[in-house]
């Protein structure tokens, strides 16, 4: 008995795994219903068309295309396949085709399938269509048969056959498979042609231009034959889709005229009596303007007029170029000469690239009309009164009522002969007007900011100037001042008390010995008070315009003072300030000082500096008694303290306030622009508080 290995068992496992899915691929395959009418296949969505569903076919093939490319018809409708079987059907052969849905250009069809031939049919009864039926798509793919007046023939690039059709005032064209000659030409002929509906689609899958395709030249049956050319009516130009020749249909006309233009696309412009029309060959003709040429071709209504198209030559007569009709623009306008050659005079308002062209603007007494010149450049500059000839052309209508009038016309220039500068244009355009504008205003700016910028240069040294004066100014009168004081006043304090030194050697009684003391107690500290004002006039400080320097000077003078701290908190300025204003500060600051320890028995004071939003801000604060602020800062009999730092702070254009309460200490402060707002003081207005103070 065989035993079941583990590997043994996995593989058997994996077979019953394979066979499973493909036995439920089939059921599901098997499920499915397939399609079997060529009606159903082109009802496909493309989402359903490119999931490949099950196709199983039976009919006639009606074309064959490029290599694998198999058009057939059953009774219901069209449609395509591909196949590579190396036998292809051929046109007329019954068969049967097994394959799946594939998303074509345009309709759902099949895509590669097996194809098998049951034998020889007949070819479908084609359908009766019209070039809307065609355009439409309903009949894409289907045999399909067209009745129409042949316009032209010949050979596409690859040099297959072709002809074109008038269905009505449309046209279709019959591509043939083959590259053989046409047995006879059938322009003019009225004919019936059999093939296959076919068209060029775009990337949108939109059909655009439908077209037939055909085996060969037997597709075509003559219906009516064209007339001999002696026998083709002559029309004039005045009767070209009148009324009257309108009674031709849409058969060929004999007509003529002179040359006046030749165009793009094999097109000239002719002239006949008083009438002007277009005519396009169906090939290149060698004309020249000024030649009498008769022509046999089709009436062709065109934006606005009759042109004549498709057209062959039939006589050239060489002549003198006509000349073209003087008018101006508003004649132009306001009558129809479409397609004459004219001639008028109007300023050159605008001129720009369009395309190929250069067009030019030209101006009348109250319309305007472009005229297009095929150069690159004209050499007519804007502004210039000019003389232009060109073919008129009718760019678009209104109608109104029963009558159609042009509303916008333009002129076809043949080439730059056709324009002469009559006055050439002032020099002074308005771009030149304009630039010359533009490089004054901008010359009259860079001045205006020289000026600004040079009067705050001048601004700028004359304010540092003037400080700089004023502070020389100040030191000097300060040491005027010192010198006054140390040559006159403290001499003569010196003086008395060597006076009172000597009357205390004398004899006097208790009550004179005390007297003379006292007096010299105060000669003494008279001299000491003003040793210190000439100190503070000769302070080098004040003259560096360093504020923190200052400050610390009125610290370290009361370093010594037993039970006191004085502390600075300060920060350096980047401004420099005037030697008045630092003094002034030094001054408010020492006072402050010297109230918190005279008056309030202070113990600890702090002096605050900071620098913030352009202002300077400072401020002495203790631990002391506080006081009254309303009734002491206003001046009392014999002090004058606060009265002195307000004065101070007027001149230097600052503010001041006190914050004090009774046993609660005292804070005074000052807040001073660093821009101030009045000038900085005077030497002068130095002098009254220093002589105060002694």
């Amino acid at each position: 008995m065989a035993v079941s290995t583990p590997a043994h068992v996995g593989r058997q496992l994996r077979r019953a795994s394979a066979v499973l899915v493909i036995a439920l691929a089939s059921a599901s395959l098997c499920g499915q219903t397939p399609l079997t009418t060529a009606l159903e296949v082109r009802r496909l969505s493309a989402d359903d068309a490119l999931k490949g569903l099950e196709v199983r076919l039976r009919g006639t093939v009606t074309f064959v295309g490029v290599p694998g490319s198999v058009f057939l018809q059953d009774e219901t409708a069209g449609t395509f396949f591909r196949t590579s079987n190396s036998s292809m059907p051929q046109p007329g052969d019954v068969v049967e085709v097994v394959g799946r849905t594939h998303l074509g250009h345009y309709l759902p069809g099949l895509g590669m399938s097996t194809c098998r031939i049951l034998g020889k049919g007949e070819m479908p009864k084609a359908i009766e269509a019209g070039y809307d039926d065609l355009v439409s798509g309903y009949y894409h793919y289907q045999w399909v048969a067209i009745e129409g007046i042949v316009r032209t023939q010949g050979t596409l690039e690859d040099g297959r056959g072709v002809i074109k059709v008038a269905l009505g005032n449309r046209c279709v064209e019959v591509r043939m498979e083959t590259k053989e000659a046409p047995p006879q030409s059938w322009v003019d002929s009225r004919v019936r042609v059999e093939g296959l509906a076919a068209g060029s689609i775009n990337s949108r899958r939109q059909l655009v231009q439908p077209f037939l395709r055909t085996l060969d030249w037997s597709s075509v049956r003559v219906r009516t034959p064209a007339p001999a050319e002696d026998d083709v009516p002559r029309v004039s130009a005045s009767e070209l889709l009148t009324f009257r020749s309108a009674m031709h249909g849409n058969h060929r006309i004999r007509i003529g005229g002179v040359v006046t233009a030749l165009a793009a696309n094999r097109t000239v412009f002719v002239r006949s009596e008083t009438t002007a029309f277009a005519i396009r060959f169906v090939q290149s003709e060698p004309l020249k303007v000024g030649d009498r040429i008769d022509v046999l071709g089709f009436p062709q209504l065109e934006r606005f007029s009759a042109s004549v198209i498709d057209a062959k030559l039939v006589a050239r007569e060489e002549g003198p170029p006509p000349p073209p009709r003087t008018m101006t623009v508003t004649q132009l306008i306001e009558n129809s000469h479409d397609g004459e050659l004219v001639a008028l005079t109007a300023w050159v308002t605008d001129s720009f690239r369009s395309g190929t062209d250069y067009v030019l603007t030209l101006q009348g007494n109250s319309r305007a009309v472009q005229a297009r010149i095929p150069v690159a450049e004209s050499g007519v500059p804007v502004g210039s009164r000019v003389r232009v000839t060109g073919i008129c052309q009718v760019e678009s209508r209104v109608d109104s009522g029963y009558n159609a009038r042009p509303e916008s016309i333009s002129l076809r220039v043949r080439s730059l002969d056709d324009i002469v500068v009559l006055q050439a244009p002032s020099w002074w355009t308005v771009r030149r007007l304009g630039l010359v504008l533009a490089m004054l205003a901008s010359a009259l700016l860079v001045g205006g900011l020289w000026i600004f910028l040079l009067r705050r240069q001048v601004v700028r040294q004359t304010s540092a100037l003037r400080r700089r004066i004023e502070s020389e100014a100040a030191l000097q009168e300060r040491n005027r001042i010192a010198r006054e004081f140390h040559d006159t006043l403290e001499q003569e304090l010196t003086g008395l008390g060597l006076r009172l030194d000597a009357a205390a050697k004398r004899a006097f009684d208790e009550k004179g010995q005390g007297g003379i003391r006292a007096s010299r107690g105060l000669v003494s500290k008279i001299q000491v008070e003003t040793r210190n004002l000439i100190s503070d006039l000769r302070s080098p400080a004040e003259s560096t315009g360093d504020l923190v320097t200052v400050l610390r000077e009125v610290v370290e003078a009361h370093a010594d003072r037993p039970g006191v701290s004085v502390v600075l908190q300060a920060q350096p300025l980047s401004t420099r300030l005037p030697a008045g204003v630092l003094h002034h500060l030094r001054m408010i600051a020492s006072e402050g000082v010297t109230n918190a320890l005279k008056h309030a028995k202070a113990s600890r004071i702090e002096i605050r500096e900071s620098a913030q939003d352009e202002r300077l801000t400072l401020e002495v604060h203790d631990n002391g008694f506080g006081f009254d602020i309303e009734g002491k800062t206003q001046g009392q009999v014999g002090h004058f303290g606060c009265v002195g730092i307000r004065e101070r702070c007027r001149k230097i254009g600052a503010d001041v306030v006190w914050q004090s309460e009774p046993g609660r200490g005292t804070s005074l402060i000052v807040t001073l622009p660093l821009i101030p707002a009045n000038e900085p003081p005077a030497p002068k207005d130095l002098i009254a508080p220093l002589v105060r103070q002694v």
